[in-house]
């Protein structure tokens, strides 16, 4: 479990009850955390989880340097990649009208979301928008879109495609670290400005 838990992390990978149970709750044990830790540690990382307990993950050590700036570059792509996260979160809210989406777990059925798309044109130009901003190059249809949309998030581990035959999605732990991160960003409107400001999020991902 040890290898398979450390190579998942190295790959940028977030572990949380979704994507992996088994090793969330390896990790979840102080001592195999610790184990971990001292390991990625001797690579200038760390292993370091959501301030919810949702996921872990590695990060980038911000001491400075070549790790400091390793990590600021990564934060700062990130950030570029916020706004089609936000407006997919929002965008599911409304149409699903459920406001506790947020929360690691919460499953995504796509035949109701593309259904309550199909019955408001407000949602059809949202979900247009968002392809947009994604540059997803669709055949014209919105389920097609849609999909390709739901397989942008999955890629980049938001998603977790957790019953294929009634395509129904999962949140996964990844949300944590994104609500941790826009929180800092609220609070840090120049970010990578200031050499002493570091990320809340503990860091930075490999």
């Amino acid at each position: 479990m040890f290898n398979q838990v450390v190579q998942s992390l190295l790959a940028g990978e977030f572990i949380c009850q979704v994507t992996d149970h088994s090793g969330f709750s390896y990790l979840n044990d102080p001592k195999n955390h610790n184990e971990v830790n001292a390991y990625v540690g001797r690579i200038g990382l760390h292993l370091a989880v959501t301030r919810q307990g949702g996921a872990f993950f590695v990060a980038h050590n911000v001491d400075g340097g070549v790790d400091r700036k390793a990590a600021k570059e990564v934060f700062t792509e990130i950030k570029q990649s916020l706004r089609p996260l936000v407006s997919f979160l929002d965008m599911v809210m409304r149409v699903m009208q459920n406001d506790n989406l947020l929360v690691v777990g919460t499953p995504i059925e796509v035949n109701k979301l593309m259904g309550a798309i199909d019955a408001n044109p407000s949602f059809r130009n949202d979900l247009q928008t968002l392809a947009s901003q994604l540059k997803i190059q669709a055949d014209g249809t919105d389920r097609n879109r849609l999909e390709k949309v739901l397989k942008s998030f999955r890629d980049k581990g938001y998603l977790l495609l957790s019953n294929p035959e009634r395509e129904i999605y999962q949140i996964t732990g990844k949300i944590e670290f994104i609500q941790e991160v826009i929180e800092f960003l609220m609070e840090h409107d120049a970010i990578g400005d200031k050499e002493d400001e570091t990320p809340s999020t503990q860091g930075a991902l490999v």
